[in-house]
């Protein structure tokens, strides 16, 4: 049985995947459309990447709460030998985390990049490039077969 707390961790974390997703492909909407309309970077550019970026901390946040809370880590990490031979130990122990935090680097720098970028283009397109690939390693590393709303 999950503990009251491990629970409660659990769908914070996952339902705001939603709005993860979502605002990644606004994120990368808006580059798109920043590009193809030849607009400022700002504030659209600027505005869609932080709240991108801005979610994904805070899903990292609870993530890292939530993985040293995980009955599914700590069986992993009691015998990692077995548990790696367990999909689901592997997935959420370390294939998941992994992922997801390679994820919210590549999300920063493409902010950064954007942020430093001079011209409006280039901005757009090193935000695009970032926050697209981010987003794909994202959508690879949720775990689409729990619920999708809830745990």
């Amino acid at each position: 049985m999950l503990s009251d707390h491990y629970s409660s961790l659990l769908a914070i974390h996952s339902i705001p995947r939603w709005l993860i997703l979502l605002s990644g492909i606004g994120a990368v909407g808006s580059c798109f459309l920043g590009i193809s309309r030849k607009l400022p970077f700002a504030p659209l550019g600027r505005r869609a990447g932080l709240i991108y970026v801005s979610l994904i901390d805070t899903q990292f946040l609870v993530g890292v709460l939530l993985y040293f809370d995980s009955p599914l880590v700590h069986t992993l990490w009691a015998d990692p030998a077995v548990g790696m031979k367990q999909h689901e130990l592997r997935f959420f122990g370390v294939e998941h985390t992994t992922i997801m935090v390679i994820a919210l680097i590549l999300a920063h720098i493409g902010a950064i990049r954007s942020r430093r970028a001079k011209e409006a283009l280039k901005a757009y397109s090193a935000a695009l490039i970032w926050y697209a690939i981010s987003l794909a390693l994202i959508l690879f590393g949720i775990p689409w077969w729990r619920p999708l709303l809830g745990y």
